[in-house]
């Protein structure tokens, strides 16, 4: 049994991202292991300093600040309390020492999943740079969130943070080909993001295996009304009652919107559902795990340079879906899931010892 400290992101009050770092604990404990949450709360002086050294544009943190406050009221209670009723942590952490200090009797430091690894906002943490000498550095599924190589002081910047993982993977197919290019001689594998290693069943048991309704569940990170009035339409179509996940204004204004669902909330919403519509990786691909049909509005056009659409895409590949139109369930995707699953299940495994 391996002690395997994690670090992910843990505040940024996203349904799928806390989910995801809950799977991925969930799955090294059923491996025999000993997971650890590292609970990564920058101070200050820690994020100034990040900015200043890695590159990152103040402009990019100024525009998330902004979209966050966009977003309104948040349910922070909400996600404490799922932290500290699901998730094994650390004490909070608010700079690289604190971070190796709360890591120091791990044997494993592993990092992911979701955009931790995204140029745009690039944060040597989130590469194992607090990793003591001899400690197995391990990626399991970040995203980069981009499909083109990032400019030249970043690029340089993740190839001296990537040299001294012990094994390199990432969730998307697009992020492969970037990191072989910084790194021609290492070998990075793709592999399924940590909601995709529990099977259907194991989902289930978390919301009580809940009675499916006649509702269309709506979950979209981006206020696009032209999402909001397909979502409308296809409820009207298949006879069923829209109802959002809200997390934004817009959303949270509907008739049926649960306004900022908490984890367990958004994922029982989900199971009782006839049909999801989303912009959203995680919501997409909870949906097909759950096995329900499930239509993918693009929050970015495909030519965007800055599009982060591969982490939907690769989800399509995988399952064996089109890009457009409703992707429905069948035991065709389910036996593609299950193979992704005991796929990842295996990498997992013999990265971490």
């Amino acid at each position: 049994m391996a002690r395997v400290g994690i670090i992910t992101f843990l505040h940024n009050e996203n349904c799928g991202s806390s989910l995801q770092a809950w799977a991925l604990q969930e799955t090294l404990r059923e491996m025999g292991h000993d997971p650890l949450g590292l609970d990564y709360r920058p101070s200050t002086r820690e994020k100034v300093r990040n900015l200043l050294t890695s590159g990152n544009s103040p402009a990019v943190a100024l525009d998330s600040l902004r979209r966050k406050q966009g977003r309104g009221e948040r349910n922070t209670e909400g996600f404490r309390r799922f932290r500290e009723e699901h998730l094994t942590l650390s004490a909070p952490c608010k700079d690289r020492q604190a971070l190796a200090r709360a890591a120091a009797d791990c044997d494993v430091l592993l990092c992911g999943s979701d955009q931790i690894w995204s140029p745009e906002w690039l944060n040597p943490v989130y590469f194992l740079n607090f990793a003591a000498e001899g400690q197995r550095r391990v990626s399991y599924a970040p995203s980069l969130g981009l499909q083109v190589i990032p400019p030249a002081r970043k690029a340089r910047i993740m190839q001296r943070l990537l040299r001294p993982f012990d094994a390199l993977s990432v969730r998307e197919a697009e992020g492969q080909g970037i990191i072989r290019e910084l790194l021609p001689d290492r070998d990075v594998a793709v592999v399924p993001d940590p909601v995709l290693l529990l099977s259907r069943e194991h989902w289930l048991q978390q919301v009580g295996n809940p009675p499916e309704k006649r509702t269309m569940a709506a979950y979209f990170l981006k206020d696009e009304p032209a999402h909001w009035e397909q979502a409308e339409q296809l409820a009207r179509e298949k006879r069923l009652t829209l109802v959002p996940l809200a997390v934004t204004p817009g959303g949270r204004e509907l008739a049926h919107a649960i306004a900022n669902p908490d984890p367990v909330a958004w994922l029982k919403a989900l199971a009782g559902a006839q049909a999801v519509i989303t912009d959203s990786f995680h919501g997409a691909a909870m949906a097909a795990i759950l096995g329900k049909p499930l239509t993918v509005c693009r929050r970015w056009k495909n030519d965007d340079p800055a599009s982060k659409n591969s982490r939907i895409d690769q989800l399509m590949r995988l399952a064996g879906w089109t890009r457009d139109g409703e992707c429905l369930p069948g035991e065709q995707v389910d036996q593609s899931l299950a193979r992704e699953r005991e796929r990842g299940l295996d990498w997992l495994r013999e990265a971490v010892g």
